[in-house]
């Protein structure tokens, strides 16, 4: 006879995974930061591979992560595979098979951050640390090229640090990070707060020095999203406001002449090149359904392009048209899912944590203790999607739809959500519900249970 394994409480899980944690920090850092660029040494060994694989297959046995079972709870769990599956679909068709094989090799190592995320992240302690772990490699890249920030008249490219070597993709993933960062100073105290706050304005001075017209309507997003969903907009105006004279102090000349070419840019190269490319994928779909195959938007170019059009090769400076141009209108609205869907799933989250707040009174529960649960969870969802915001915004004038970006954060939100609904006693099942269905089951959730001898 079996017996079944005992299960974990939360402090023994936490303790006996701990160091997958910090394994997956780890790989974060080698991700993001690529410091093989910058310590030669570490070349020897392939660790940018060799970690994420190694975590991944122990994942898929080690006790004490979150069960496989409550990660596909969350509506939005199965979407990265969806997507990923119809990249490896793409290679049937493409013209050249060998770069949809490219793209779906990439993106499959993306897939399991995803999944390490969603395993492993399964404390508020724990994405403080990712958020922080994150943070710290974007800093590491800032002090390894620092006149990105000290020479702001020039556009300097991040040395070695591969997808986010160009100042265009280095600021549009400041924008997810500014958000969290936020999150952190609102959520500390003393010394730590004033680090966050630190922090923050070393990535909007970045932002500034890369020149980034998509990052400057990316952050401008985050502030005016979160703005709008504050309680305290004239606090809000008086943050904008200090943003708004460190942009004026700092920022060069030659940054609000690039700030100009956004309305008229007609008369700027650049910003002309990307309505020429977004009009090319726009034939590709339309000539071909499913698309012209993953990675294959630069050797079809030239065949979609306008008369007038650069004759040389042009990715699409965009992710929504990239996507658009490789993978069809389906695959478009597979990443439309991923970034909307996920910010869907916070506010159906957010409302009905609300209701249940806001419900008759739970037995046993003091009612200040479920509103400054729902206070800090909502908190949190507002700036997750702040972050997404800022990435779909970004992201409409840049090709990262095959970059890390929307796979960890769709792990951090699945974890995010995961632990919010755990911390106010609700079970992610009830979200799968239809919205009704969903009022239902929340309001028999909060009935009070009958008195003995009732």
């Amino acid at each position: 006879m079996t017996t079944r394994p005992r299960l974990l409480s939360p402090e023994e899980a936490e303790k006996k995974t701990r160091f997958l944690y910090y394994w997956l920090l780890l790989v974060l850092f080698f991700e993001y930061a690529r410091p093989a660029s910058y310590i030669p040494p570490l070349g020897a060994l392939p660790l940018n591979s060799a970690l994420p694989l190694g975590l991944t297959a122990v994942c898929f046995f080690a006790p004490g992560l979150r069960p496989v079972s409550e990660i596909f709870k969350d509506r939005m769990a199965r979407w990265p595979l969806v997507f990923i599956g119809f990249i490896l679909l793409s290679m049937g068709y493409a013209e050249v098979s060998m770069r949809a094989f490219t793209v779906f090799e990439l993106v499959l190592g993306y897939v399991f951050l995803f999944w390490i995320i969603a395993r492993i992240v399964t404390t508020e302690q724990r994405l403080r640390g990712v958020f922080l772990t994150l943070i710290f490699c974007h800093i590491f890249l800032l002090a390894m090229n620092p006149e990105v920030v000290l020479d702001p008249n020039n556009r300097n490219y991040i040395r070695g640090a591969s997808f986010l070597g160009d100042g265009n993709d280095f600021s549009l993933s400041l924008c997810i990070l500014m958000p969290l960062a936020m999150l952190s100073a609102l959520q500390s105290s003393g010394m730590r707060r004033m680090f966050y706050w630190g922090v923050m304005g070393l990535l909007l001075l970045a932002i500034i020095g890369t020149q980034s017209r998509g990052a400057t309507l990316g952050i401008a997003s985050v502030f005016g999203y979160l703005w709008l969903q504050s309680n305290r907009k004239a606090l809000g105006v008086v943050g904008v406001m200090l943003a708004v004279l460190v942009v004026l102090i700092y920022a060069p000349p030659v940054y609000f002449q690039r700030m100009g070419t956004i309305t008229n840019y007609e008369n700027e190269s650049s910003a002309e090149g990307r309505i020429h490319a977004w009009k090319a994928g726009t034939k590709m779909a339309l000539h071909n359904p499913l698309g012209v195959g993953a990675g294959n938007f630069p050797n079809s170019f030239p065949k979609y392009r306008s008369d007038d059009a650069p004759v040389r090769w042009m990715t699409a400076h965009s992710m929504y048209f990239l996507i658009l141009g490789e993978l069809g209108i389906l695959g478009l609205l597979l990443l439309l899912k991923l970034i909307f869907g996920n910010v869907a799933e916070n506010a159906r989250l957010r409302k009905v944590l609300t209701e249940r707040a806001t419900g008759p009174p739970q037995d046993g529960v003091d009612p200040q203790t479920v509103a400054d649960n729902l206070k800090h969870s909502v908190l949190w969802l507002r700036f997750m999607n702040a972050s997404m915001f800022g990435f779909a915004v970004a992201g409409a004038f840049l090709s990262v739809a095959y970059y890390p970006h929307i796979f960890v954060l769709t792990g951090l939100m699945i974890s995010t959500r995961a632990i919010m609904a755990t911390r106010n006693g609700m079970d992610m099942a009830v979200l799968q519900a239809p919205a009704g269905k969903v009022r239902r089951r929340v309001a028999a959730g909060v009935q009070r249970r009958p008195a003995s001898g009732a």
